[in-house]
Order: structure tokens, then sequence, then C-alpha cells
């Protein structure tokens, strides 16, 4: 009799556990396809054929063959400008559009109060575990550089695919990522690839004169996990994507050259 009641008790906890664990699977589940629905009715949005100045690309110096220099490779890039405009009248935390051509890899980035907000809310302000791409809360106009942080989404969802570039041979079939502000439309080259620890100096945003920026791009050249062969002498200005990698406080990041316009 005592064990039998020993086996109910067990029984009936364990199908408590499962009841629990189930529900809250399949309501995260759900909140999943709710944001995976509000992204993809972005995507169906149609744009109207405006003319915006050809994308600015990042000056190669002669030394470099031509066959290496960094072209537009979105067909229309100056619609990505009308997609963030007409985005930032119904999400005014809107502040630039990103993308990486030929890939699933194309969202809106919102700027926040704090690095906390959109980690778990989508532009619209309904909360969700798929979150938003954001920059840093820091960023201002007069950044130097502009770190985008995502979630490392699974089935390649908001940052999910930038593992990828550990594959030097899928960095070489993506060598450029695609930002857009409200009037200009930037192909950025890739020049470091690596796995960093969250916090540390990678992530500064403040540089006190061009000397440290400089020594702070080729030391992120030097450290990428293969080597890039691109002239950084002129670089000015730095992207960064940031996810994690499920790995206690290591981050994969993705850096690149932003023009000046």
């Amino acid at each position: 009799m005592k064990k039998s009641r020993k086996f109910w008790c067990f029984y009936i906890l364990i199908l408590a556990v499962f009841i629990i664990f189930g529900t809250a699977l399949v309501r995260r589940l759900a909140e999943l396809r709710r944001g995976n629905a509000f992204y993809g009715q972005i995507g169906e949005k149609s744009i109207a054929s405006v003319e915006f100045s050809p994308p600015v690309t990042f000056a190669v110096r002669p030394s470099v063959p031509k066959d290496q220099e960094y072209e537009a490779v979105t067909p229309e890039p100056h619609e990505l400008s009308l997609r963030l405009s007409q985005f930032a009248g119904e999400y005014p935390d809107a502040a630039i559009w990103f993308q990486i051509p030929d890939t699933p890899l194309d969202y809106p980035v919102m700027l926040g109060m704090d690095n906390q907000f959109y980690l778990n809310h989508l532009p619209n302000g309904n909360k969700n575990a798929l979150g938003s791409l954001f920059l840093d809360c820091r960023t201002n106009e007069d950044s130097v550089h502009l770190i985008v942080y995502g979630h490392n989404g699974s089935g390649e969802k908001m940052f999910g695919l930038l593992k990828q570039y550990e594959s030097q041979d899928y960095f070489l079939e993506h060598k450029t990522l695609t930002v857009a502000t409200s009037d200009a439309v930037y192909v950025c080259p890739i020049f470091s690839v690596r796995r960093v620890e969250a916090g540390g100096n990678v992530y500064r945003l403040e540089f006190g004169d061009n000397n440290s920026l400089t020594d702070y791009i080729n030391q992120a050249a030097a450290e990428s996990l293969y080597q890039i062969d691109l002239e950084l002498e002129d670089a000015t200005r730095v992207l960064t994507l940031s996810t994690c990698t499920g790995w206690r406080n290591q981050r994969f990041i993705v850096q690149a050259v932003l023009p000046i316009k």
C-alpha cells in the first residue's frame, strides 16, 4: 500500500513538471511565431521606387587589385532608406536598416534608452523572446563606432547566421554588410571576425584621437579568426555586430568599415 502511494505521488509530481514545462514551451513557441510573423510582414510591404544617391563604398587604395574593390551588391539599395523612413514613421526608435545581401538577415535596427529593452521586445514594443536588433544605447550622431546587438536565434533568425562567418568560405561569399540611414546607404567591407569577452575593450565607443581608433582597428584585424586582405589606413568608422555564443560571457562579433558619406 505504501509503495503504491509513493508511486502515485511520484507519478503526479512528474506529470505536474511535464505539464508546467510543456506549457512554458508551447507559450514560447507561440511567442516566437508571433515575432517571426511581425518581421515577415515587414518584408512583405511593397516599396515605391524613389531615387536616392548611390550607396557609399569604402575607398579601396590603388594598391589593391581591381577585383577586390567593393561594389554595391543589392539590386536597388536606395529602397532601404525609404523602407527605414516608412518604418520609423510608425516605430520612432528605428535608427538604421541593416542587411547582409543574399541572406535572410534583413532587419530594422532600434536605438533604445538602454541595452536591455530590445533584448526581449519587438520594435512595436511587444514583449517577445525574439527581440530586436539594436544599437548600443550610447550611440549618437557623432559616434565613430556603431555596435549592433542581436540574439543568436535558431533557424538563422536575427543574428543567428553570424556564426556562419567562422568559415572563411562563407566570408568569401558575403564580404560586405549593408547599412541604410534615412538618406544614404553604405556598403561596408568586413575586416575582422572573432570571439571576444562581453564588456571588454572591444565594446568601447570613445576614442581620444584618430591614432587610438587606428590602433583599435589594426588590433581587431590582427585578432581575426582568419586574415582578411583589406587596406585599413583610411578607415575612420567601425561597425560591429555582436551576438552570444552560448558559452558564458563569450561573444561572436563581425566587424566592418563604415564609410563616410
